[in-house]
């Protein structure tokens, strides 16, 4: 601990140091050159010179947001110095499109990293057209605000720790604030109408919500939505367009499916299809890449377009669950809503292509197709979650909706330690990170198995978010996430692992391990759980009841349901859904 002091007053110091001589102009173009060349605060001290004794009275004082402040001394230096060589949307002809680092090659490696993890699960722009533009250094479908926004995003995938690639060592969570930095001061010198723009929105709330400030910036989703439906510039590709506009209603849906709220007013897409896309010519391949030295590994087809097509479509679905649920009208749910959502569910998942459908060995077990599926199990973890805790349903009725649920938990938990098998979690899109609470929560509350398998359940669970969590890069998200699972734990009388101090990202015995916005900013509200007694089905008295006779139509095959008569998604047991999962995987 002694050493760890020691260490920050170091780092403190360099940082006032480096303030200073930036205020003074002393140096200042150097000091910007050192710093995107990824030097440490330490060694650009150094060449400042020792500082005079007055100052260290000063630096005693120095807070925990110096480097904040150092931040913003370097963007204001940006601005003021280097920026005059750039245009507000893109850099002139030969120059960079980001002040923060002159490494191309790191550029291309974060590039690289969001185009291998994130862009396949949340298509916000056109990747061809981007990159057109990116390499041509035109600001038609890229501009300098969208590729700092996106290089933002890869930091939390740039694994510092290991990747020794770059020298000298960077630090990603600094590397990120500073390009996060540079496109917010970038994106308000420019017109909201440009789709460009409209992306960096979306982005940056990816960002910042995998920084555990969702809450916060979820305004950058309406600010997109908003924008996306008044753009009024002309001269774009319609399929560059028709996928911004499905990204961002998409990322509006995944945002609000673990707020609990009905998304933000958004002029919906009319079709359910990508009419401009060409699904036989969807032949984008998909690589594992996570350091440089990956560059040779095989690649396979990605089938994006089938993966984000499908991802919308169960969005749909979700949306409409959420518009049921927690519309906040006076209205009652019935039981025959829940039903009809659950048949759309099950249609969404028999209507899928091959391609993405996991039906089979021929399945390419792609993170991005995983990803789909395991947010499919949540959702139908959360349409019968509410009936759990409704008072008036009978007991059999309960014990069959208990049991489908916990089935559900498990083929997402299934999906999920696959997926951590394959690219390990330290290489997840943010999201996944909300599915698992989720799944594990909906376990260790109603799975009947013994008090070891539940404590194995929240040992993975605790495990997976710090894997997420690396302090190297990483979600901050998954820290208060993890927290809050930990205590729902404890309040479920499930036993801890007794490796719980290694598993914590926070010091479980320190009483203010996580003040009370960390996890607001995290979920919107005190916890992740589901407002259960917020579902507007609770109000109804004999709501009941009338689900125990809905789903016994459901069962036979009566009018309405049809062809449903034994469907794989109604067993009482989920053994055989997790061995099939399973199976499907490992091939």
């Amino acid at each position: 601990m002694i050493q760890k002091i020691h260490k920050l007053e170091n780092d403190y110091s360099c940082v006032e140091q480096i303030i200073r001589a930036l205020s003074s102009g002393e140096k200042g173009e150097d000091i910007i050159d050192r710093l995107r060349k990824g030097q440490s605060y330490q060694s650009i001290a150094d060449t400042l010179g020792p500082l005079a004794p007055d100052n260290f009275a000063a630096i005693a004082d120095l807070s925990p947001s110096a480097q904040r402040d150092f931040a913003l001394a370097i963007g204001d230096y940006d601005k003021d110095v280097l920026m005059e060589r750039r245009t507000p949307s893109g850099p002139a002809h030969g120059d960079t499109w980001t002040v923060v680092t002159s490494d191309e090659t790191l550029i291309h490696h974060l590039l690289r990293l969001y185009f291998t993890w994130v862009h396949p699960v949340h298509m916000l722009f056109s990747r061809p057209h981007f990159m057109a533009s990116f390499l041509n250094h035109d600001d038609l479908y890229c501009t300098s605000a969208l590729v700092n926004a996106i290089c933002a995003m890869a930091c939390h995938l740039f694994d510092t720790k290991y990747d020794e690639d770059f020298q000298p060592r960077l630090d990603s969570k600094d590397l990120r604030e500073r390009f996060m930095l540079e496109a917010r001061t970038l994106v308000q010198d420019l017109p909201a109408e440009k789709l460009a723009i409209v992306q960096t929105y979306a982005v940056m709330f990816l960002v910042d919500m995998s920084s555990g400030k969702g809450a916060n910036s979820a305004s950058y989703i309406r600010l997109a939505a908003d924008a996306i439906d008044q753009r009024v510039e002309s001269g774009y590709s319609s399929q560059a367009a028709e996928m911004t506009k499905w990204g961002i209603y998409s990322l509006s849906v995944d945002w609000a499916q673990f707020t609990f709220q009905v998304p933000t007013l958004f002029q919906i897409p009319a079709s359910l299809e990508l009419p401009h896309y060409s699904f036989n010519q969807d032949s984008s391949p998909w690589q594992l890449y996570r350091h440089l030295s990956d560059s040779s590994n095989p690649q396979q087809p990605s089938n994006t377009v089938y993966s984000s097509t499908a991802h919308a479509k169960l969005l749909r679905v979700i949306h409409d669950t959420l518009a049921l649920f927690y519309h906040g009208h006076e209205r009652t749910v019935s039981a025959k809503d829940v039903m009809k959502q659950y048949v759309r569910y099950i249609e969404w998942k028999d209507d899928l292509p091959d391609e993405v459908a996991m039906r089979d060995d021929r399945t390419q077990a792609l993170p991005h197709v995983m990803a789909i599926h395991v947010q499919y199990q949540t959702a139908l973890i959360q349409l019968f979650r509410p009936l759990l805790d409704y008072p008036g349903l009978p007991r059999e009725a309960f014990d069959h909706v208990r049991s489908l649920t916990v089935g559900f938990a498990w083929n997402g938990l299934t999906i999920l330690k696959k997926y951590r098998e394959l690219y390990t979690c330290r290489y997840e899109q943010p999201l996944q990170a909300y599915c698992l609470v989720h799944i594990c929560d909906a376990l260790i509350r109603f799975d009947a198995s013994p008090p070891t398998e539940l404590t194995d359940v929240v040992r993975t669970g605790l495990s997976i978010l710090k894997e997420a969590s690396d302090a190297h890069g990483g979600y901050a998200v998954c820290g208060p996430l993890q927290e809050a699972f930990r205590k729902a734990a404890v309040e479920c009388n499930v036993a801890l692992p007794a490796e719980i101090d290694d598993l914590m990202r926070y010091d479980p015995k320190d009483p203010k391990r996580m003040d009370i916005d960390a996890i607001i900013n995290a979920t919107s509200r005190l916890s992740y759980t589901q407002p259960i007694f917020q579902a507007v089905m609770c109000k109804s008295t004999t709501f009941g009841d009338e689900f125990a006779d809905e789903w016994r139509k459901f069962a036979e095959g009566e009018m309405g349901y049809e062809g449903r008569a034994g469907s794989e998604d109604t067993h009482d047991s989920h053994d055989s859904d997790v061995m099939k999962i399973d199976a499907i995987l490992s091939a």
